[in-house]
């Protein structure tokens, strides 16, 4: 469950973060705080794949062999 909110949480702000810069690079009606919500969110979205990578390592899976 931990693992699917992160990943709706990383791909909104990834998302999110794509708009504010396409927004804040467009010449009309530049929004001075733009830049910085995008960065914000391009953050937001390296921690969520950092944590979801950082649950991933290490676990050793179980092989079930049966006869």
């Amino acid at each position: 469950m931990v693992d699917f909110l992160l990943s709706i949480v990383g791909l909104a702000s990834l998302l999110g973060a794509c708009w504010e810069f396409w927004a804040f690079t467009r010449p009309e009606g530049v929004f001075k705080w733009q830049g910085v919500i995008a960065l914000v969110l391009a953050i937001v979205f390296c921690a969520c794949a950092l944590l979801l990578f950082l649950r991933h390592v290490n676990k050793e899976e179980e092989i079930h062999i049966t006869q």
